[in-house]
């Protein structure tokens, strides 16, 4: 067999199997090198040594997201912290570019000085690489005012599974033509190409940033209201539904967000509070940090997803859970829910319940180091053959691994 040592320079193999630390690699297998490469070429490298190898390659940006190493066969773990740093940032055209192993804070502090920022707020976005979070495609309540995240990724560089590098879009907004594959590969967690470098749309930061909440006994009873926002004739930035709001007490509240001038967004809030028949309380207090990380960690995390008139049937199914923290995106149709550890009887019914809906079911548990480990997805029908087309494309020899899936 091939060395590793051979086609990758002495930099990318620094870290040996046996020094890696448990919290950057999930779960007690250890792969047999651990790679750390600084640019693109090196990745290409790899990845096509990988294809003639037969060996699985497992891409890890932060590690603090990662599912645990299942199933069988040889791997290593492509570590992609060292493709990291801020590569061109053009303030005046609110565009920046960075390596995927930039960690997102670093993209924030830098926007900050031109008041500048990425309104794109997941859950743990602190903890993030920037290639991580496009990779998983996640937007958080902000979508609301700026859309999902895949819409202001303008451009990527990748290396598929055989390494072949691929730039996908460019540096401006308009500049594709035929198949969007830039929009498949964000979102598709690692399965398709690996993220080396992301051209990113940047947003000025509004002048105003205004926080309204109402509290209730339910957060059934609040969904009524979260849903009337939806149909409001004012776009909020956002609007979430937690079950315990420290500004309010404790209680469970919907926290919405008006951005724009000070002019607009009073006139935002009278015409928001006419439109459902509620008064809110402006809190510039609230810990949108708080309400954005809610229900993002516990003994089980459950990510479901439906249309918004039919998110009362997911909370009722959610019930079964008994959950600790619920979060309610009602404009996106999420409901992210904590509880501890069901029996797999409670979740086949609570799955089921959902799916009836038309809703879907991510399932997260503890893994052997305590950390969210996916333990189960269920594909709707007609999905699985697009995506193993696009796998098949991408990846021919499929060594991006899919024991962690």
């Amino acid at each position: 067999m091939e060395s590793l040592a051979t086609i990758l320079p002495a930099s990318a193999m620094a870290e040996e199997p046996k020094d890696m630390p448990d919290a950057d690699l999930p779960g007690s297998r250890r792969p047999d090198a651990v790679v750390r490469p600084g640019a693109t070429e090196d990745v290409a490298a790899l990845m096509e040594w990988a294809t003639r190898e037969g060996v699985g390659v497992l891409p890890i940006g932060s590690g603090r997201r990662a599912h645990p190493v299942r199933g069988d066969g040889r791997f290593v773990v492509l570590r992609t912290d060292g493709l990291a740093g801020l590569e061109t940032y053009e303030a005046a055209d609110l565009t920046l570019s960075a390596g995927a192993g930039t960690p997102f804070g670093t993209v924030a502090a830098a926007l900050a000085e031109n008041a500048q920022w990425a309104p794109f707020d997941p859950p743990r976005i602190d903890q993030r690489s920037l290639g991580g979070l496009v990779a998983n495609g996640l937007s958080g309540p902000l979508h609301m005012g700026y859309g999902e995240l895949r819409n202001h990724v303008l451009g990527l560089t990748v290396v598929t599974g055989d390494g072949r590098t691929l730039r996908l879009g460019g540096r401006v907004v308009k500049n594709v033509a035929g198949f969007d594959l830039l929009k498949a590969v964000v979102g598709s967690r690692g399965s398709l190409a690996i993220i080396t470098s992301v051209v990113l749309r940047a947003f000025p930061v509004p002048p105003v940033d205004r926080t309204l909440y109402v509290e209730g006994a339910t957060v059934g009873e609040l969904l009524k209201h979260a849903l009337e926002v939806g149909t409001a004739p004012v776009l909020p930035a956002s609007s979430v539904i937690v079950d315990a709001l420290a500004a309010a007490g404790g209680r469970p509240a919907l926290v919405v967000r008006l951005h724009g001038a000070e002019a607009t967004v009073a006139a935002d809030q009278r015409r928001l509070e006419e439109h459902v028949g509620l008064t809110f309380r402006v809190d510039s207090g609230v810990d949108h940090a708080g309400v954005r990380d809610h229900a993002s960690l516990g003994d089980v995390l459950l990510a479901a997803s439906a249309r918004p008139s039919r998110l009362g049937a997911v909370l009722d199914a959610l019930d079964a859970l008994t959950p600790t923290a619920l979060s309610v995106d009602s404009y996106g149709g999420r409901v992210r829910a904590a509880s501890a550890v069901p029996t797999g009887e409670v979740i086949d019914s609570v799955r089921s319940r959902i799916e009836d809906v038309g809703g879907a079911l991510r399932l997260f548990a503890p893994s052997m180091d305590g950390r969210a480990a996916e333990l189960s997805t269920r594909p709707r029908p007609g999905e699985q053959a697009l995506v193993e087309g696009l796998r098949s494309a991408f990846d021919p020899g499929g060594v991006l691994w899919p024991a962690r899936f």
